[in-house]
């Protein structure tokens, strides 16, 4: 099975609602039906990448979310349309959902992040993961360390909220928005819908040869 062009698939979520390891086992399922797939996050592995997670306390608000959205051009422009180009199916643990939350939270307004993040190349799936906010505390409560954003369970509500907003908005910019509850799902559960809506996707633009 080929495809004529690649496929973006991003997983984003709440801090601790589990996306990383549902990504991987996607990952795994679509190889071993001998499909091409490219993992990649944010931030990056790149330098710039580096910079943002190093320094995410230091420059926040308005300097954060421009930050954000250079290491997220980058991406495009370094790891994602390249890996289209090579119509493989991308999958990209974060994207600009986690924008649209985070940095609202960091107290920048809705207009201004989407004003730099506009021109990101829009999905074929935008997946948002789902739980509850006490799910999302004990989870975390688990990890060694923890991120600026991770550090402060007042706003956990809010992370969850923005999302719910987040998942709105990029209906209406032309996103196919798509939204999984997984805490009252299992991991494979939750996986296989994924892979069903991803080779619906692949049907729609397999050739053949």
């Amino acid at each position: 099975m080929s495809l004529k062009k690649g496929l973006f698939i991003t997983f984003d979520g709440p801090n601790g609602v589990g996306k990383t390891t549902i990504l991987e086992n996607v990952s795994s399922k679509l190889k071993a039906k001998n499909l091409e797939v490219y993992s990649t996050k944010e931030p990056t592995t790149s330098e710039l990448g580096k910079f943002l997670k190093q320094y995410e306390a230091a420059y926040r608000g308005y300097s954060l979310a421009c930050i954000a959205a250079a290491d997220r051009y980058y991406h495009i422009e370094k790891e994602i349309a390249p890996a289209l180009k090579a119509n493989k199916i991308v999958l990209s643990d974060r994207y600009v959902e986690s924008s649209l939350v985070l940095q609202r939270i960091d107290n920048v307004d809705l207009e201004f992040i989407w004003g730099i993040n506009r021109r990101a190349i829009i999905p074929d799936l935008s997946i948002i993961f789902t739980a509850s906010s006490e799910m999302l505390k004990r989870r975390l409560k688990f990890r060694t360390s923890l991120s600026v954003f991770e550090q402060d369970d007042s706003k956990r509500q809010k992370e969850l909220e923005y999302y719910d907003h987040a998942a709105k908005f990029l209906k209406k910019q032309g996103f196919n928005v798509f939204i999984i509850d997984n805490e009252s799902s299992s991991i494979e559960e939750n996986s296989e819908i994924i892979i069903s809506q991803i080779l619906g996707l692949i049907n729609e633009n397999r050739k053949v040869g």
